[in-house]
């Protein structure tokens, strides 16, 4: 009977190490997977980040050009700016109050 124990035991110890190599080979699956995902992530970003430069580049411009039209409006009607501006101030005064 001692001797049937301890081929059980070899027998199991065994199998626990092969369990183990198991493990270990889905690890480092995992591990490959998860440093492809991070890569692919990576990418990504790299594209958004171009993306929103690109949109910021493009709202910058925007930004100018209705900047200078404003500008130019305003050195052509005086007058009506300053009135713009006054209704505007007023119309903000009215809703802070509430």
């Amino acid at each position: 009977m001692a001797t049937r124990s301890a081929k059980s035991t070899l027998s199991d110890s065994t199998d626990d190490i092969h369990a183990g190599e198991d493990v270990r080979a889905s690890i480092n699956g995992a591990q490959e997977e998860t440093a492809e995902d991070i890569d692919a992530i990576g990418d990504r970003l790299e594209a958004l980040e171009q993306q929103l430069r690109q949109a910021g580049d493009h709202l910058l411009e925007n930004a100018k050009t209705l900047t200078a039209a404003a500008s130019k409006q305003m050195q052509l009607h005086p007058l009506a700016a300053f009135g713009v501006a006054f209704l505007a101030g007023l119309t903000a005064a009215r809703l802070l109050r509430r």
